[in-house]
């Protein structure tokens, strides 16, 4: 037996209310573009973090100074 390849009509309305209902929801570029622009958050966590390793180099000089005057009254 031969299977028949039989189309099913689809109603034009309905077909132009999906591809309405397709373009509704795609992303618009420009719109995309500007969000990733004003929220960049890679940019804000590099800021950020540039921050924190510039604090913690600081916080690891004080270490190292509060060691070595340690040294120096221990063997003063």
């Amino acid at each position: 037996m031969r299977a028949s390849k039989h189309q099913i009509p689809v109603n034009i309305t309905m077909q132009d209310d999906l591809n309405s209902q397709i373009q509704d929801a795609k992303t618009d570029e420009v719109e995309l573009q500007q969000v990733l622009k004003k929220y960049d958050l890679d940019e804000q966590l590099a800021l950020e973090f540039g921050e924190i390793d510039k604090a913690f180099q600081q916080l690891q000089i004080k270490y190292q100074s509060l060691l070595n005057t340690r040294k120096f009254f221990n063997n003063g």
